[in-house]
């Protein structure tokens, strides 16, 4: 594979500061190659004016498609993929950012493994978090690259624990794929949390894929953006649960017991909807049904002393 074209597919919804950023990043690349795809979750005449600033300050192809009524993240995300014409598909949310040798990195690394575009494969980068809105700290996730994790499906690698921490972690904004593979395994529409897991479990599910990853941070995960604009930050435990119930055949005993603990329990234990006996009842109730391995885990208790200590 020499360099084909790449689209980038950014959703987006009348946020023009945020997508500035995203987009100039784009503009940076070292790889050339290049076309964005904007898709307005609805129509924002904000987000129109400044692609037409954008298309002029820029030698790459910028389009921009406003949907005109509300179709959500995930089918915004599909209807670019539809309307690219790139052979290789980069996923962009609109308040990441890139490095400039993002998608140079992951060229060379397919490359080297001999990948074409017509094989299933996956790769994706490591990434800096900024840990707080001052953007001063950040950590680089995964903790554990992919290949060094030892595991062999997407959900195992993301949601089983190691000693007292997490594996791994696979963001949308890192991901570099064929276009067939979206086109074959698009996002499913409609969901209001986890679309970029749900894709994850179901491409793994359903191609033979290859994983690889450029170990080194390639995106910026900023923090400077509302939380309650980020859907994965929004605590809908009651819906996470309903969702790992219909994905539980993708997971080991490992991951889904891990899964509950991470992302059931401490968002029980946060929600301030309930009062402390309810939320002490709902966990409870989950709590018990652990087996016995993942009740004595160095992981488990320390989910535990986190939840005893934010209490109210």
């Amino acid at each position: 594979m020499n360099e084909p074209l790449i689209s980038v597919v950014i959703p987006t919804f009348d946020r023009p500061f945020f997508l500035k950023r995203a987009i100039e990043s784009v503009i940076k690349q070292d790889y050339k190659n290049i076309e964005v795809v904007v898709v307005v979750d609805g129509f924002s005449a904000r987000t129109r004016e400044y692609i037409e600033q954008a298309k002029k300050m820029s030698n790459i192809e910028i389009n921009l498609i406003q949907t005109n009524t509300k179709v959500g993240g995930s089918e915004a995300r599909n209807i670019g993929v539809k309307e690219a014409n790139g052979e290789l598909i980069g996923l962009l949310d609109d308040d990441d950012e890139w490095f400039s040798d993002k998608l140079s990195s992951q060229m060379d690394l397919i490359n080297k493994n001999q990948l074409s575009i017509d094989d299933d494969f996956l790769c994706f980068t490591s990434l800096e978090r900024y840990k707080n809105p001052n953007q001063k700290k950040y950590d680089k996730l995964p903790n554990v690259d992919y290949k060094n994790s030892g595991k062999k499906t997407i959900s195992d690698y993301l949601f089983e624990t190691k000693g007292l921490r997490n594996i791994g972690f696979i963001q949308t904004s890192t991901v570099l794929v064929p276009k067939h593979i979206l086109i074959e395994t698009p996002f499913t529409k409609g969901l209001i949390k986890h679309q970029d897991w749900d894709w994850l479990l179901n491409v793994d599910n359903s191609h033979n894929l290859t994983i690889i990853q450029v170990e080194d941070p390639k995106i910026i995960y900023h923090s400077d953006v509302p939380m309650d604009s980020r859907v994965g930050y929004i605590n809908r435990w009651n819906f996470t649960e309903q969702w790992l119930e219909t994905h539980k055949e993708f997971f080991s005993k490992l991951a889904y017991e891990s899964f509950i603990l991470n992302y059931i329990l401490l968002g029980i234990a946060s929600d301030k909807n309930l009062s402390r006996a309810q939320r002490r009842l709902e966990i409870k109730t989950r709590y018990q049904n652990l087996s016995l391995t993942t009740k004595f885990r160095p992981y488990t208790w320390k989910i535990i002393i986190y939840m005893m200590k934010n209490k109210d």
